[in-house]
């Protein structure tokens, strides 16, 4: 006799069965067990859920996921950018792509606010 495991993996609930399959006329095919154990709301889910919330953890997952993926899909839109400026040699090697020392955004609005009051 072969003997089969099945399962089913779900979102919230996992089913299984085994089956000793029969390999000829003469025997029988058998199950011999089967089940499933559903997987419950968390404490968290069931309050969301009763108040009307209708976003679930997958949901939440999912935004988060696509925040991480923007987020890194800008990152390398920067790095390209500042790759091609520097192949085509419009910022040096050494270029930092950030507010360090006396060319900071802070000093940009100083300047700015001093330019309102006097000749710059």
């Amino acid at each position: 006799m072969k003997k089969i495991l099945g399962l089913d993996l779900g979102s919230t609930s996992i089913g299984w069965a085994f089956v000793h399959e029969a390999e000829n006329e003469n025997e029988k095919t058998e199950l011999k067990g089967a089940g499933v154990r559903v997987v419950s709301l968390t404490t968290d889910e069931v309050n969301n859920f009763s108040k009307g919330q209708a976003i679930t953890t997958n949901a939440d997952r999912t935004l988060k996921r696509g925040a991480r993926r923007n987020l890194q899909r800008y990152k390398l839109r920067r790095y390209l950018l500042l790759k091609k400026l520097e192949e085509k040699g419009l910022i040096t090697k050494d270029f930092v792509y950030a507010e360090q020392g006396l060319s900071s955004t802070h000093s940009a609005w100083e300047l700015r606010a001093k330019s309102a009051r006097q000749k710059v």
